[in-house]
């Protein structure tokens, strides 16, 4: 008997002696390659949860460092206050269990025996006392092999706190919607008092055990003098809202997007479950912006506007900040389950910055002087007049009172003069591929003829708004595992200059010029903002489109409005439809950024010269200008623009082409030289045009009316090669009936040196 005891004694001296070699120098599997492996969460660039697979869960670990230290706190209190003390396993809390066993049975087992239990025994590990000791002994060697906050950066990434939440990160943004790192005292002791019974305490039925268990918690902090008892008491009286329980996604389809997007780069990780997906999106932002979309579509609706999409992106990096690709509700009926940010449409205006642009490069200066007169262009489809939204024509106009007014006319002879090569050069180069080569285009490419999409064109502004810089969009930032392993990193991209910095900030100045917008838009519009902004609006053709664009160095905004069916709006424009959207998404961003504007580059000057002839001011010139010119473009040359007749009046001298919209505007045209050579054109008929007759009238007539150079004696009109009339070539016009069949007219201007010069041009009248 005496000898057995000495036995059992001796091999329980052995197994004490051999328990410390073992656990710290035996096989043992590392504990981050354990756990439960949960569903795919989709964060926002701050954490906040977008979308999450419900039925598996979700996990979000961070470092122990990024916990708010009183969630550690109160994690220790409710489960084991003496865990810096032991060595994994807490003997007096062993023997007290023991003592009670019978009496009130209570746990014994410590935070590291809890993370071993979830580990590795998941299965339960056999019976209660087999379980006991394969769990103790486990426990030690995760503190011979772990640090105590090592230990305690495991346990609080991987216990569960109900709702689907593995981990403290992943609860706090189930239960209160924030990161662990901002949780507060209130907030922290509830958390920390679910995991005993997380179902138990979930309050979606009953708040009160949740409750009753923070209280518990608390005390127990005040008892170990972590907290005072007036911490405790304020903690227990302050209310906690929690979420409910199941929360509706978040961006859902930027949320498609971003997983498409990692698809591509990493076609073999995108289908692995568990992963934790860190976007770019500012969840704010977008939930702001998609309130504000649809508040404006309400006020839209009797005027058949059903859709509206918003793309937000930082200038210089391409992080896509905001992604509202339909504001339907995704209601089918209307386009909801199309994403218009991704549709190619028509942008209308929005391109005419990348035509100035090529004109740029091609010599022209925001001072240029551009034609807004009446103007016909022969093209393989037929005679092409453009006209200005409002449909008149202002004249001789600087550039950039054409761009920033948006004047059609202007736009469309620069492209003429430019050619179609030179813009798709400049947009392809800006990333809007969807534009392909010229063949498919005419001179309405740059009121919007091509289709882009509303994703690339921001990213275009973007682009101009990181001083010519473009990085391609980007929704994906970083991919990790359950455990924290980064998987994927979007690449750092240097990004690419597609335009010099001073032609990047003469667009941006030109875009942000309110008194030069005043013409085309008038003195109240929707972009006056309290910060400064560069913007650009579009409308298609029968307002089946319309845009806004714009950009501060910290952020570009582009909105479209419109119907996915491409149904035409009734009379919306860009200013009416996606203007108000643009400025109050700005002045939402703006809340949470310091909106700035770009220092002038170097190469940059000023220079006076006299608008609208964009030379220096002669000696009659009215209206000199201060305005900028890239280094060596200011002009060298003085304007005979304004001449000062007898009788002190001052005359303007035009281009012949302005010169009857100068005399029908109501100016005294000079008979000086004008801005180019002698000649003679044809302003009314327009070539090709076509006429109809009209059975009902007995007499029908049209206007024939030139444009002659200054001091000629007078214009000679041929129909057919039939004189039908002389006039003065001061006011170069006659009324002619209307004959059907295809006709030829002539306009001969005879000159003051003898000579002449003849335009012609075809037109065709019908009956109806």
């Amino acid at each position: 008997m005496v000898g057995g005891r000495r036995r059992s004694a001796a091999i329980l001296f052995v197994a004490l002696l051999a328990l410390p070699l073992y656990v710290r120098f035996a096989p043992f599997e590392a504990p981050e390659t354990k756990g439960a492996v949960p569903g795919t969460v989709v964060l926002d660039s701050r954490g906040t949860v977008l979308e999450r697979d419900g039925a598996e869960g979700m996990r979000i670990p961070l470092k122990l460092e990024s916990v708010a230290p009183v969630m550690v706190q109160a994690t220790i209190a409710a489960e084991d206050q003496r865990y810096r003390a032991h060595p994994g396993v807490d003997p007096l809390a062993v023997t007290r269990a023991a003592l009670r066993y019978r009496s009130q049975p209570s746990g014994a087992s410590t935070i590291t025996q809890q993370l071993a239990r979830r580990l590795y025994l998941p299965d339960g590990g056999g019976p209660l006392l087999v379980r006991k000791l394969r769990e103790a002994v486990i426990a030690l060697q995760l503190e011979a092999h772990r640090s105590k906050d090592e230990i305690l950066e495991l346990y609080l990434n991987d216990v569960y706190y109900g709702r689907g939440a593995y981990g403290v990160e992943a609860a706090a943004r189930v239960y209160f919607g924030v990161s662990a790192g901002n949780l507060d005292l209130a907030k922290a002791a509830y958390l920390a008092g679910l995991p005993q019974l997380p179902s138990a305490y979930d309050p979606a039925s009953d708040e009160a055990p949740a409750l009753a268990r923070r209280a518990y918690v608390l005390a127990r902090m005040a008892a170990d003098g972590r907290i005072t008892e007036g911490q405790a008491a304020a903690a227990r009286s302050q209310a906690v809202e929690v979420l409910p329980s199941l929360q509706p996604p978040v961006a859902h389809q930027f949320v498609q997007y971003a997983k498409a997007e990692l698809a591509r780069a990493r076609p073999g990780l995108a289908d692995k479950p568990g992963l934790i997906i860190e976007t770019t999106l500012d969840a704010g932002l977008q939930q702001e912006s998609e309130r504000l979309v649809r508040l404006r579509l309400d006020d839209l609706a009797r005027r058949n506007v059903t859709n509206g999409a918003v793309v937000a992106i930082e200038p210089g990096s391409g992080r896509i900040i905001v992604m509202v690709g339909s504001a339907t509700g995704g209601d089918p009926a209307h386009g909801g389950d199309i994403n218009m940010a991704l549709a190619p449409r028509q942008p209308g205006s929005a391109l005419k910055p990348f035509l100035y642009a090529a004109a740029f490069e091609k010599g022209y200066t925001a001072a240029t002087p551009l034609l807004d007169v009446p103007t016909t262009f022969a093209t393989d489809e037929g005679p092409y007049t453009p006209l200005n939204y409002d449909r008149r024509f202002h004249g001789v106009v600087p550039l950039r009172t054409a761009l920033a007014s948006s004047f059609n006319v202007p736009a469309v002879r620069t492209l003429d003069a430019l050619g179609l090569d030179a813009l798709l050069e400049v947009v392809n180069r800006f990333g809007l591929e969807t534009l392909g080569d010229a063949e498919s285009y005419g001179l309405s490419l740059t009121l919007g003829g091509g289709d882009v999409r509303l994703l690339d064109l921001t990213s275009a502004y973007a682009a101009l708004g990181a001083g010519g810089d473009l990085a391609r969009p980007y929704a994906v930032a970083r991919v990790r595992d359950q455990r924290g392993k980064v998987l994927y990193e979007h690449p750092r991209e240097a990004a690419r200059r597609v335009i010099s910095e001073q032609h990047a900030y003469l667009l941006a100045d030109i875009l942000s010029d309110s008194a030069a917008r005043i013409p085309g838009f008038g003195q109240v519009t929707p972009f006056d903002l309290p910060f400064r902004a560069a913007v650009k609006t579009g409308t298609t053709t029968g307002f089946r489109d319309n845009w806004t664009l714009g950009y501060t160095p910290e952020v570009a905004v582009g909105v479209w409005v419109g119907n996915a069916d491409g149904s035409s709006m009734q009379d919306v424009s860009g200013v009416d439809g996606a203007g108000p959207i643009w400025r109050d998404v700005m002045l939402a961003a703006a809340s949470g950024r310091s909106m700035t504007w770009r220092a002038r580059p170097p190469g940059l000057v000023e220079a006076t010269v006299c608008s609208p002839a964009g030379l220096l001011p002669g000696a009659n010139c009215p209206s000199p200008v201060r305005e900028l010119f890239v280094a060596g473009t200011v002009p060298a040359a003085r304007e005979g623009y304004y001449t000062r007749e007898a009788g002190g009046r001052v005359s303007i001298n035009p281009p012949l082409e302005a010169r009857a919209w100068a005399m029908d505007a109501g100016f005294s045209v000079g008979s000086g030289d004008g801005a180019v050579g002698e000649g003679v054109r044809i302003v009314e008929p327009s070539e090709g045009s076509v006429l109809f007759v009209s059975p009902e009238l007995n007499e029908q007539q049209m206007v024939l009316r030139a444009a002659a150079p200054p001091g000629a004696e007078g214009v000679t009109f041929r129909i057919d090669g039939r004189v039908v009339g002389e006039v003065p070539a001061g006011d170069a016009r006659m009324v002619w009936r209307l004959e059907p069949g295809r006709h030829q007219v002539e306009a001969i201007v005879r000159l003051k040196d003898g000579g002449s010069a003849t335009a012609t041009t075809t037109y065709e009248v019908r009956t109806r």
